[in-house]
């Protein structure tokens, strides 16, 4: 009823700030929004974990292809070619198995350096990043 719609103005009004106070900082310093909520998040100490760990293996495998092929070892095709999934996978869990304890971590930090190091957004994908 009426709360409820009092609420949701609210909340609307505060978005509508953060949005504006997180592109300021992402102008200011050429920072990508996502980047800029994890840093935020981080430095509070609230834990967002919403990586998807399997796509993030899949940006590392790609940044790093000959290293996670060869943890294959006589597993590993020899011809050239894009990698089927099935093959991803197997080098995914050896991955996992070379790094039991840090494994996530390790691609989490991957998937902060991609962000850091990669290409300036336009402002429709910050905002498509901002919504998610």
């Amino acid at each position: 009823g009426r709360k409820h719609d009092t609420t949701n103005a609210t909340l609307q009004q505060g978005f509508l700030k953060l949005e504006r106070v997180i592109s300021e900082i992402s102008r200011s310093t050429s920072l990508p929004s996502q980047q800029i909520i994890s840093l935020w998040n981080k430095s509070n100490t609230r834990v967002v974990n919403n990586i998807n760990h399997w796509n993030a293996y899949s940006s590392y495998f790609k940044t790093n292809f000959k290293q996670e092929i060869s943890r294959l070892g006589d597993e590993a095709p020899e011809a050239p070619g894009t990698p089927s999934t099935n093959l991803r996978l197997k080098c995914y869990d050896a991955f996992k198995e070379a790094f039991p304890d840090t494994w996530q971590n390790i691609l989490e930090l991957h998937e902060e350096a991609a962000l850091f190091l990669g290409v300036p957004q336009t402002v429709a994908a910050r905002a498509q990043e901002f919504h998610k």
